[in-house]
This record gives C-alpha cells, sequence and structure tokens, in this order.
C-alpha cells in the first residue's frame, strides 16, 4: 500500500511538473512575440523569433512527455481523458504563437499594424492567467477563483476578436497594395487563433475544476 501511495504521488508530481513547465513557456513565448512588434529593427528582431523558435520546441517536447506518461503511468492525479486535453490545449498556444511569430518573420515586416500591439497584449494577459490556473490546479482550494480567471480569459479573446475584426475592415479599407493586405491579415489572423486557444485552455481546465468541486 505504501509502494503504491508513493507511485501515485510521485505521478502527481510528474504531470503537474510538466504542466507547470509548459505555462511557463507559453508566459515566455507571449512575453518575446510582444517584444518583437515592440522592436523597430528587423535585425534585432531576430534574436527573439530563434528563442520563440527554441521555446516552440521546448512545449513540444513537454507535451510529448505528457503523452508519455499517460501511456506508462497507472495512477494519475486527475482523468486520462482531461489531462490529455489540457496539454493538447496548451501546446495549441505554444503552436499558433509560433505560428504568427513565424508570418512576422516570413514576411519581413517592417512596420507592425497598431492593432497587433493589444491583441498580443491580450494574448500576454491570457497566458499570464493560464499560468496562475495550472499551478493552482495540483490543489484546487478556490474554485470561485479559478473560474474568475477562466471567465477573464474569455473576456481577453472576446476583446481581441473586437480589435481583429476591426483591424480587419480597417486593413480593407485603407490598403492598396494586395501583397502587403494579404500579410497582414495573415498575422492579424495567427494572433486572433492564439487568443481563441488561449481560451480553449480555460475550457478544459473549467472542466477539470468542476470535476473537482
Amino acid at each position: 500500500m505504501r509502494n503504491l501511495f508513493s507511485d501515485f504521488l510521485s505521478h502527481r508530481q510528474l504531470f503537474y511538473g510538466l504542466f507547470n513547465q509548459a505555462g511557463k513557456n507559453i508566459v515566455e513565448m507571449a512575453e518575446l512575440l510582444s517584444a518583437v512588434v515592440d522592436t523597430a529593427s528587423v535585425e534585432e528582431r531576430e534574436p527573439l523569433y530563434r528563442q520563440i523558435n527554441v521555446l516552440e520546441e521546448t512545449g513540444d517536447d513537454i507535451t510529448h512527455k505528457v503523452y508519455l506518461g499517460l501511456d506508462k503511468v497507472f495512477f494519475t492525479p486527475m482523468n486520462r481523458k482531461d489531462i490529455h486535453i489540457l496539454a493538447s490545449a496548451i501546446d495549441d498556444v505554444a503552436d499558433n504563437v509560433h505560428e504568427a511569430a513565424g508570418r512576422m518573420h516570413l514576411y519581413n515586416i517592417e512596420k507592425f499594424l497598431p492593432a497587433m500591439h493589444p491583441i498580443i497584449d491580450y494574448i500576454k494577459r491570457s497566458c499570464i492567467e493560464l499560468q496562475s490556473l495550472i499551478c493552482s490546479l495540483a490543489k484546487i482550494d478556490d474554485s470561485d477563483a479559478m473560474l474568475a480567471s477562466c471567465r477573464r480569459v474569455k473576456e481577453y479573446e472576446h476583446q481581441a476578436d473586437l480589435v481583429y475584426y476591426h483591424a480587419l475592415a480597417d486593413l480593407f479599407a485603407r490598403e492598396k497594395d494586395p501583397i502587403a493586405l494579404i500579410k497582414h491579415r495573415d498575422i492579424l489572423y495567427s494572433l486572433k487563433a492564439s487568443a481563441n486557444k488561449c481560451k480553449n485552455v480555460t475550457d478544459a481546465i473549467e472542466i477539470i475544476v468542476l470535476n473537482n468541486i
């Protein structure tokens, strides 16, 4: 019995430890993305893009370890399906932030649209909330506070959507260069998708919280 309890504690630390790493990783990626659009020099953005690439690979590695753990571990600290969904949702955030940065880099954007700044700020604020939520999963003491935090992320996503649609309408009204229009449209969409993926993480967390009340 003692060995079973010891195994459970060890596996609990494994999964929550990996989730905490994943939460920290997306915050760092969002902060780097914010730094990219705040950096005027195209050349000075290069190391930021490289760091985002490295962190995206780190996120993939963390997700892979979670999946491996699910295959090998008998005792899990929460429902296996919930673990898989949460790991996948966090990885989707990292992938979409990476995609947005990749498009900025590929298209060699010299000047970003003003609307991109507030959308990225909503992404960053969402990731900070998510990191806190993920850390709270190991011991759900205040479910009301966690659900309120989930609602804040959903509100950030809603506000990011509003900025996105206004920016898109303005882009089509003002931009006469079709190539530039496509480039900015694609980046805006990737940013919108990143905010949406943050909301999806809260959907997964809400289920876990409600199942543990």
